[in-house]
């Protein structure tokens, strides 16, 4: 309600100054029409022609009856050939169009022009002079019904002149009482205004005295609500890590058997199915990065995840992870080297295949094909060591320490889709089964990830195995296949 009287009013004044424009306007085309008005002088040329062409036919009549010369009908003629020719000028010839009377107009030129022939012949004939009579009285008829509608289109032209510029006038006198009124409102609103701003400064005197116990009312509550906060943000970022990451692994499965139908080319694959797998691409796709948006909301550090730890196959769940990154990216080539030896340890499947799925597709989001891809999985000494290698893009040198730090990118990665959370994360949850992530990397040449953690939780509090001889470290050759 109070933005509305200030809006009501700008829409009234800025109406009232439309109407006045256009009155305005009007009022410059009606005074251009003035100037231009050529009615009075059309109107007296053609009763001019119609006075001169019977003035003509009683010369010849006269001079039929011998009271006049052949010299008095050729000076009578002169006169009403000059009326003529002034009608027929371009200006007025334009007018009388506008009235349709062109024909008549042409066709008491095409007599004059006939008459003038006989009239001023070189050997005068007093009879063919005087036998224009008739011709003359037709001229006369057409010069009559050409003043008659000329007189006619005027009036109608001059009344509806009139109405527009009464017309226009009655607009003029509703815009100057809309400026009368504007104004009215304006100095209303004003002065509401002027009495809100005195009754508001009146409160605030009055609550002045009040409020440094309020404030420390309100600090005191909003630091009891700041620490429920904080509570609730830890118990939501918990839960926000937990249930992305149990989802990742089925809508990266959907995601990646919805892309592999769309790009067979089995003619037994309907029309429809390819738009119903579309749509489940496109729900996957959209799903996968709804996830990584509540990671990224959460600040996921997977700090406050706890461990889902049972027995599992790390050979099971790292094939696992290079099946779907196989089947996400069929165009790439991966090798998966795995000692033979049976490779199990205490985990949280999950989140590690989590991780192992993270690097993998940094390794193709950074390198081309048909470049090779290579994961090797080995156990020694109670720890089991995954080495994911690349020969993308590599990482600058000075960046290789910050890679893992949340949001980090590295200056020659910022044209790529990412927030930089996917290897802190991978990190973290690295960290909470006792391991550690190793990146040798060199910029052009590729990339080398080396993940290590214990087999076991007696060996959580042992010191990690020194692979700095580990022939993963030192970029075993593995041939593509």
């Amino acid at each position: 309600m109070r933005r509305s009287g200030p809006i009501l009013a700008v829409l009234t004044i800025c109406s009232f100054v439309v109407l006045l424009g256009y009155s305005l306007f009007q009022l410059v085309q009606i005074n251009q029409e003035l100037r231009n008005d050529l009615a009075e002088s059309n109107v007296w040329a053609a009763t001019q022609a119609e006075r001169e062409a019977q003035a003509l036919l009683l010369a010849l009549h006269d001079m039929e009856l011998h009271r006049s010369t052949i010299d008095d009908v050729q000076l009578q003629f002169e006169i009403l050939y000059s009326r003529i020719d002034l009608l027929i000028d371009l200006p007025k010839l334009n007018y009388f169009h506008e009235f349709d009377v062109t024909p008549l107009l042409s066709k008491v030129a095409a007599d004059m022009v006939e008459m003038d022939h006989i009239i001023f012949a070189d050997d005068p004939d007093t009879a063919a002079i005087v036998g224009q009579s008739t011709r003359l009285t037709q001229m006369l008829k057409n010069l009559r019904q050409l003043s008659f509608s000329t007189a006619t289109g005027e009036r109608a032209d001059r009344l509806e002149r009139r109405e527009r510029q009464v017309s226009v006038v009655q607009l003029l006198l509703l815009g100057a009482v809309g400026a009368f009124l504007s104004g009215v409102i304006m100095a209303a609103l004003l002065w509401r205004n002027m009495r809100r701003a005195i009754r508001t400064q009146d409160e605030l005197a009055q609550h002045r005295d009040s409020l440094e116990s309020t404030i420390s009312i309100r600090t005191r509550e909003l630091r009891d609500a700041l620490s429920t906060e904080r509570k609730a943000k830890e118990v939501y970022k918990s839960f926000i890590v937990t249930v992305a990451h149990q989802f990742r692994t089925p809508v990266s499965i959907i995601h990646m058997i919805a892309q592999r139908q769309l790009r067979t080319e089995d003619d037994s694959l309907t029309e429809r199915l390819r738009t119903k797998f579309s749509r489940i691409f496109e729900a996957a796709v959209r799903l996968d990065r709804i996830l990584d948006n509540f990671l990224v909301a959460a600040n996921a550090e997977g700090k406050d995840i706890t461990l889902a730890r049972r027995q599992v196959d790390i050979q099971h769940l790292v094939a696992s992870a290079v099946e779907q990154a196989r089947l996400a990216y069929p165009d790439r080539n991966f090798v998966l080297d795995a000692s033979d030896q049976i490779i199990e340890a205490e985990a949280d499947p999950i989140l590690l295949e989590q991780v192992f799925i993270n690097i993998l597709s940094n390794a193709v989001k950074y390198s081309d094909a048909p470049s090779v891809i290579t994961v090797s999985l080995r156990k020694e000494d109670g720890q089991v060591l995954c080495s994911i290698s690349d020969e993308g893009m590599g990482i600058p040198e000075g960046a290789g320490s910050s890679i893992f730090e949340p949001y980090f990118r590295a200056s020659n990665a910022h044209h790529f889709p990412g927030i930089g959370v996917g290897l802190s994360l991978a990190r973290d949850i690295v960290d909470m089964h006792g391991g550690s992530i190793d990146c040798v990397s060199e910029e052009s040449k590729g990339s080398r990830f080396t993940i290590s953690f214990p087999a076991s939780r007696e060996k959580l509090n042992a010191p990690a195995a020194d692979f700095r001889n580990d022939p993963l470290r030192r970029g075993r050759t593995v041939p593509s296949r």
